[in-house]
């Protein structure tokens, strides 16, 4: 039986990704690096902190991952301050409509608690949700399912009575180690992301209906 639902956040209900994407491209090619289209998809869904300490490895920064974080952070800070930051199309009416219907809400994101807050505040939607929850407080990041798992501690109920809403590989996988049913959210700006271990997929929030959501939970 469904009894909550806990929200990715990133490429979910913020539409971060772009910029994330963006902002590494700029310092990466300070350094004379420049990836692949797609090299930043397997990050998608991971801390800054895993994220950043791979790529300093990979391609001998000389910078410590810390570095990165911050001058990330600014120079998004910066990139927002010009285009704004957008929620996701129809996610926060979907939001709206879960919390009517007396479902639980979380938000379990591998961004920090302070960005968290600045997001759900800004959009005006933090009063909706019960649990906020981040990556960089658990020990192992997405896809363990460590973060789902605090989360559905939190809200006092058991992960199997969970549903989550992902857009990432990583998110996904954790969501099925932590037994939890999924919908995977098919970003239209990341769409070549696997979706395979979703229950089900979704191209736009407005597919998302109540009646959907409990009949993944059906026996």
């Amino acid at each position: 039986m469904l009894k909550a639902v806990i929200f990715d956040m990133d490429g979910v209900i913020a539409d971060t990704e772009p910029g994330y994407k963006i902002t590494t491209d700029e310092l990466l090619r300070e350094y004379g690096i420049v990836t692949a289209d797609d090299y930043q998809d397997q990050f998608i869904g991971v801390t800054s902190e895993f994220m950043w300490t791979t790529i300093v490895e990979e391609f001998h920064l000389p910078l410590t991952p810390d570095d990165c974080i911050r001058i990330i952070d600014e120079k998004r800070a910066i990139l927002e301050e010009k285009d704004g930051l957008q929620p996701l199309p129809n996610v926060i009416n979907l939001i709206k409509r879960l919390y009517d219907n007396d479902f639980p809400l979380a938000v379990a994101s591998s961004s920090s608690i302070p960005e968290i807050n600045r997001v759900t505040e800004l959009f005006q939607i933090k009063k909706y949700f019960q649990v906020f929850f981040s990556g960089e407080d658990c020990r192992n990041s997405k896809p363990d399912p460590e973060v789902f798992l605090k989360t559905a501690k939190a809200l006092q109920v058991c992960p199997e009575e969970c549903l989550v809403i992902e857009d990432s590989k990583n998110g996904l996988l954790a969501a099925k180690r932590a037994g939890m049913k999924s919908i995977g959210f098919a970003n239209p700006m990341f769409g070549n992301q696997d979706l395979s271990e979703a229950t089900t997929t979704v191209s736009s929030f407005d597919e998302v209906t109540i009646p959907l959501c409990r009949k993944l939970f059906e026996p």
